[in-house]
């Protein structure tokens, strides 16, 4: 039942492979895990609140205009007629470099915000590239596992014309049989790996079935730790920083709020039949600054500056770490690959002329069974290992900040 299961799934990942093309390439494929991600429509939204910010830094006032009404009458005291009406519009103006911080600091939020959006670029590509190669090394172990259920099964069946034949024992045969059974079961492991990474891969991109070219070649550009180019965590972490620099230089020219200047107009009756008195005039607010009100927000900001210079201490010892430790994986990988072929090189030869021994008669079926699966077993490490070298490559592209 369960196996049955297994199969309706990968028959049903298979046909929705074969009902969407393949993407051409792993950046064909990174682009469309990109545009269906949360991250894409975060970043969009943090260049909107960035645009904000500067239309707010080009206003040619600090704040929303204000206006006043007020009207006063003896009604309900003399009723003597006086009537005193007044309406005010007023608006608040920068002070002396606050206009030119605030611009200042919406430059330094929007090159924060590109850079944002850049490491979540850089974060989806590690993710999509972990789940192509878990893909490639299932689909490249299940074709290891379907030639030794292939390979069982020829020899079953020679094994079964020989006992005819009389050639071979009835035990010979049920030997044959079982791991005929034993390379079925593996085979049906490998698929249910198979329909596992297919999903995985289907959730980060939409696409559960690997491009037509998705291996990469380890990136020979400079080191983004040397200065040359920098790399985008390392560059976020340094527009945060220049972020919170602004943030408390804004702040120190925004001791107060800004002072507010306007008009107003009056109209003034005495009562007692006395004509009214109509006036214009200007008039200026100007707040005053306390610690009350400046101390909290300028010690928040100094504290989140002190935070986003130790983080981007923090962000370069990491990276520089993982660039080297990607460097080592890779030439690790490399090298297990190397012992790994001249492995499967030479099992595959001997399993090839045990079984020729066999045919002949020379040996026995346990001894080619053994040296069968042995060199099978070889040939499926092969497949894995050159799928960690596959990902080894890709990470260290991904630790140098390179996207796919």
């Amino acid at each position: 039942m369960q196996k049955s299961f297994i199969f309706i799934i990968a028959s049903a990942l298979a046909s929705m492979a074969h009902g969407q093309a393949a993407p051409a390439d792993l950046h064909a494929l990174f682009n469309a895990a990109w545009e269906r991600s949360v991250a894409f429509q975060t970043t969009e939204g943090r260049r909107q609140e960035a645009a904000a910010s500067r239309i707010q830094a080009d206003s040619l006032i600090a704040g929303a205009p204000t206006l006043g009404l007020l009207h006063r009458d003896d009604r309900w005291s003399g009723n003597r007629g006086v009537r005193e009406s007044e309406v005010q519009l007023g608006v608040p103006v920068w002070m002396p470099g606050q206009r030119a911080a605030r611009g200042e600091l919406a430059d330094a939020q929007a090159a924060e915000a590109e850079s944002g959006a850049a490491v979540a670029r850089l974060t989806l590509a590690a993710e999509v590239r972990e789940r192509v190669w878990q893909l490639a090394a299932a689909e490249w172990e299940r074709d290891v596992m379907r030639r030794r259920a292939d390979n069982a099964a020829s020899l079953r069946d020679d094994v079964r014309r020989r006992v005819s034949a009389g050639d071979l024992a009835r035990t010979d045969l049920l030997l044959a049989q079982q791991d005929y059974l034993a390379a079925q079961a593996l085979l049906a492991e490998n698929e249910a790996r198979l329909v596992d990474a297919r999903a995985r891969l289907l959730q980060a991109s939409g696409v559960p079935a690997l491009p037509l070219r998705y291996e990469e070649d380890a990136a020979n550009g400079a080191d983004p730790m040397a200065g040359a180019v920098a790399h985008p965590r390392v560059e976020a972490a340094q527009r945060a920083m220049l972020r919170s620099e602004r943030q408390v230089g804004y702040l120190r020219k925004s001791r107060r709020d800004p002072p507010e200047v306007g008009v107003l107009y009056r109209n003034d009756r005495a009562g007692g039949g006395m004509p009214a008195d109509q006036t214009v005039g200007l008039f200026v607010r100007i707040p005053f600054a306390t610690d009350a009100r400046n101390l909290p927000r300028e010690t928040a900001a100094q504290t989140e500056l002190m935070t986003a210079r130790a983080e981007l201490e923090r962000t370069e010892r990491i990276v520089r770490a993982e660039i080297d430790a990607a460097r080592a994986a890779l030439s690790l990988a490399a090298q297990q690959l190397r012992l790994t072929e001249e492995r499967s090189a030479t099992l595959s030869e001997r399993a090839a002329l045990l079984r020729k021994t066999f045919n002949a008669g020379e040996i026995g079926l346990p001894e080619v069974l053994r040296a069968q699966n042995q060199a099978l077993e070889a040939e499926a490490d092969l497949a894995r290992q050159r799928a960690r070298r596959g990902l080894a490559i890709a990470t260290l592209n991904q630790a140098l900040g390179v996207l796919p």
